[in-house]
């Protein structure tokens, strides 16, 4: 005590110094430091962290004394200050806003986060939480309800603040300040020693702090200082577990002589009670309050009066003296063991060992907080393993019919797995279908993040109509054969359905819609096209900016079936590479980008006649190799107009069927792919193909192997350009070249003059980096007029009808109108429905011959129909605009 009173003497006891206290507040400042000092002990984490007390009401006042040293009246902006020092003290002492608050987190959050976020989480989150608080938290209600320094003010907590920060100014009692800190000091510790069925660690406290203030004297106004707990606790009369043990030197031998009080015990109200009946309560000197001489006890005499003070504390009432509190005890030299009062001392020792303090209740040990923790974890372990037990066949069962998502993935609704284990159904959010292609994962994904946008542009700008269309393909399930075999068709015309939306996005106007691109897989050979169109049909139910399908690959069976029932849907349908002469009949709702079968048949019939004027040919024989599937309509289909019209050209037809890998169980019996092949070599008229892709790829390796030095003449349908597009599949075969029909004009270079290349070299440049050509098979830029198609249906109705609503019927009759000037001018070619009702197929529309040669990039040999103003090469056969007027 001596010491601690030295220091505050030398640091705020110059008068010339601008911090002097003058000896009252010197008292006062020694009770902040010795309350302070002791708060520090007792909230330390030494002893464990369940006996750790929070001094929050003594740290709030302790704060605000310190705020000012001065005695100088405050400006008007000092109370500001002291909230924001408040605020900025709260801030600290909570991990989130600390962190949030930091420099590191700071700098990390800008840029990274919208900048509403930036201000609300680091400015304004804050603030409010503060002014929340201030009238919620129990020190601050404290504060303004306790009963030395009642507010003068009409009650407000800045203006109380403000007070205690510069209490010297307001003449303020420095001994009303010293209750308060002790107030404050003894509130927490109540609160901490408050017992609760939740609060383990109060139940574990069976013991009082204890506080031993060593040198008691006049000299440092240490007696002054334990006056005032007794003052305090008589104030208020509440339980606090304090016990102060105080020592000083024994100045008179008189033991009746008055001397200051040396220990102050608990209070009787606590639930600790019992504690202050087995501690020891010690002092080595006499002591009494005013002018009551007190008994000064031996600490080795008999216990008794020490039981009879503490039960005469338990059991007391009001108006209490001060030297109610105190139990003055003299410590006695030790005596050697040769004196005569050594065996005194030594039994009266021994008596006062049985003072002990009691054991905590065992519920609240660790072990039982352990086994309590362990049973409960059990019980709820064993309950979450029923659960899952219970619900993991359901999980597993959800999983495995939906592709092997969770319930929460954005498109595990409308997808799940087929019967045939492909994943089929429509997603918007950028599922693959569980594709291995990575181009075909990284173009789904442009597509997912391009229809976030034209629904962000949608809510920024609603005079801009949302528009879904559903892209319906097939196979992208399959495994990809080098990243360039069964999906490469359906990814780039993905690309090209992403390329027209993304142009249609940059877009702006009023009349100008943000555009949605659906992609959904049908299963290889669209066998589960129905079922998709069931679901598009509940999506567009819930969601009516859905006008149209695009895609519908492959013309078999199943996808008229799926045109049929897209038809009872009631959607338009823009098919991209269909060509079977059969389908447009199947509804009035389809359109197609693509040419019909016999127009493809009289193109190749013309060019074969080429071909014999040129002396490229021998003889005006043809054989039509096909596939004896019966679900392929297109292969069959081909073959029949293929047969008609080189009959027609002066040909003789000879009609080979063939059994296909992986064709239907009901295709009969023939001969294979490679017996085709090898039948080829030798025959002098021209091979013409009307099969797929992957089956004229066999036929290529048994000629290559049979005749590769004298190869036959080779030309296939549009199907086959899906091989004359892999540069990697080209190279399998360099002694056979062959020709094929193309339904663009091929060769489309990513850096020359095209809206849909330029476009995907922004979007997709692996593709140009990847094939300078890119694209050859035609797909991109069929899917990208299909697309484009809906656009400008879409562009010339907001024209013509500015307040017709945009429904699948309603665009579905603008088709009809793209014809004459109205005509697409397209990456394909010229498409133009020619003004009939009926006209479902564009006229003329463009057909090229390529041809392969090794591993070089296929070259145009010329083509038919419509690109800008070019009508085609002079064997054409005759233009289907003129044949079509009456």
């Amino acid at each position: 005590m001596d010491q601690e009173w030295d220091r505050v003497v030398a640091e705020r006891g110059d008068e010339q110094a601008e911090n002097y206290l003058n000896p009252a507040w010197q008292r006062a400042e020694l009770c902040r430091r010795i309350l302070v000092e002791l708060a520090s002990k007792y909230s330390s984490d030494r002893y464990g962290s369940d006996r750790r007390v929070r001094f929050r009401r003594l740290g709030l006042v302790n704060c605000l004394l310190q705020l000012t040293d001065t005695a100088q009246e405050p400006d008007s902006q000092h109370g500001r200050m002291v909230l924001r020092r408040l605020r900025d003290r709260e801030l600290e002492r909570r991990r989130f806003f600390g962190f949030m608050r930091s420099p590191s987190t700071e700098v990390a959050l800008q840029g990274s986060v919208p900048w509403w976020a930036y201000i609300l989480g680091l400015y304004l989150l804050p603030i409010f939480w503060f002014r929340v608080w201030r009238g919620l938290g129990r020190e601050y209600r404290w504060l303004l309800h306790q009963p030395y320094m009642a507010p003068a003010d009409p009650g407000t907590f800045i203006g109380f603040a403000v007070r205690l920060t510069q209490p010297r100014w307001g003449r303020e009692d420095p001994q009303q300040i010293s209750k308060l800190l002790i107030d404050a000091f003894l509130e927490d510790l109540r609160n901490a020693y408050r017992r609760r069925p939740w609060r383990r660690r109060a139940h574990r406290r069976t013991a009082y702090c204890v506080a031993f203030l060593q040198g008691l004297s006049a000299h440092n106004h240490g007696p002054e200082l334990v006056r005032l707990f007794a003052e305090v606790r008589n104030d208020i009369g509440a339980f606090d577990p304090l016990l102060l043990v105080t020592s000083s030197p024994e100045e008179s031998p008189d033991d009746r002589a008055p001397q200051p009080p040396h220990t102050s015990p608990n209070s009787p109200n606590s639930s600790n009670s019992s504690n202050s009946s087995n501690s020891p309560n010690a002092s080595d000197s006499t002591g009494n309050t005013g002018n009551t001489p007190m008994r000064v006890r031996e600490l080795t005499d008999n216990p008794a009066p020490y039981a009879v003070w503490c039960e005469h504390v338990r059991s007391a009432g009001g108006g209490r003296p001060v030297q109610f509190w105190y139990l003055p005890v003299r410590i006695p030299a030790t005596v050697p063991e040769d004196d005569e009062r050594f065996e005194i001392q030594r039994d009266g020792a021994a008596i006062a060992r049985r003072l002990a303090v009691p054991r905590p209740p065992a519920w609240t040990s660790r072990g039982a907080a352990l086994i309590a923790g362990a049973v409960v974890l059990a019980v709820l372990g064993g309950s979450v393993g029923f659960t899952v037990a219970e619900h993991r066949g359901d999980r597993d069962d959800w999983r495995a019919k939906h592709c092997g998502l969770s319930r929460d993935a954005p498109d595990a609704a409308t997808v799940w797995t087929a019967k045939t284990d492909e994943c089929v159904g429509v997603a918007p959010h950028g599922f693959a279908f569980r594709s291995t292609d990575d181009r075909v994962r990284k173009t789904l994904r442009t597509i997912a993040s391009q229809n976030e946008e034209a629904e962000r542009i949608h809510e920024e700008d609603p005079k801009r109509p949302l528009v879904t269309l559903v892209h319906l393909s097939a196979l992208l399930t399959a495994p990809a054969r080098k990243q360039n075999a069964a999906q490469s068709y359906a990814r780039e015309q993905l690309q090209g359905a992403a390329s027209a939306q993304r142009r249609q996005l940059d877009k702006s106007g009023d009349a100008q819609p943000v555009l949605r691109i659906f992609p959904a897989s049908a299963g290889s050979g669209m066998q589960h096209g129905a079922d998709v169109a069931r679901r598009i049909e509940k999506l567009k139910a819930a969601d009516p900016s859905i006008v149209g399908v695009t895609g519908l690959d492959q013309s078999r069976k199943a996808t008229i079936t799926t045109i049929d029932k897209l038809t009872e849907v009631g959607l338009p349908m823009v098919a991209t590479t269909l060509s079977a002469d059969a389908l447009p009949s199947e509804s009035s709702l389809y359109y197609q980008v693509s040419p019909l079968n016999r127009r493809e048949a009289a193109v190749a019939a013309a060019y074969a006649g080429h071909l014999v004027e040129e002396d490229k040919l021998k003889r005006r024989d043809v054989r039509v190799v096909y596939s004896l599937d019966p679900t392929d309509e297109y292969s069959e289909n081909l073959r029949q107009d293929a047969a008609k019209s080189f009959r027609a050209a002066g040909f003789d037809v000879d009609e080979e069927g063939y059994v296909p890998a992986g064709g239907s169980p009901r295709t009969p019996t023939g001969p294979g792919t490679r017996a085709i092949g090898e039948q080829a070599c030798g025959y002098e008229g021209l091979v013409f193909f009307a099969g797929r892709s992957e089956d004229f790829e066999t036929i290529l390796g048994a000629t290559n192997d049979t005749c590769g030095s004298n190869p036959p003449v080779l030309l296939g349908g549009d199907d086959v350009a899906r091989l004359g597009a892999d540069p990697e599949g080209r190279r399998h075969f360099p002694r056979v070249p062959f020709e094929f029909l193309d339904f663009t004009v091929g060769s489309a270079s990513c850096n020359g003059p095209s809206d849909l290349y330029s476009t995907m070299k922004e979007l997709f440049p692996e593709e140009c980096a990847r094939v300078e050509d890119t694209s050859l098979d035609g797909h991109a830029a069929l899917a990208f007029d299909a697309v484009n198609l809906y656009l400008k249906a879409i562009a010339r109705l907001k024209d013509t009808a500015p307040g017709i609503p945009l429904t699948p019927s309603a665009v579905w009759h603008a088709l009809s109108g793209i014809h004459g000037r109205a005509a697409l001018d397209g990456e394909s070619g010229v498409i133009d429905f020619g003004g009939g009702v009926d006209q479902q197929v564009p006229l003329d529309k463009l057909i090229s011959v390529q041809r392969v040669d090794g591993d070089r990039q296929p070259e145009q040999m010329g083509f038919c129909g419509r690109q800008g103003d070019s009508e085609g090469a002079k064997w054409c056969p005759p233009s289907e605009a003129a044949t079509s007027r009456p």
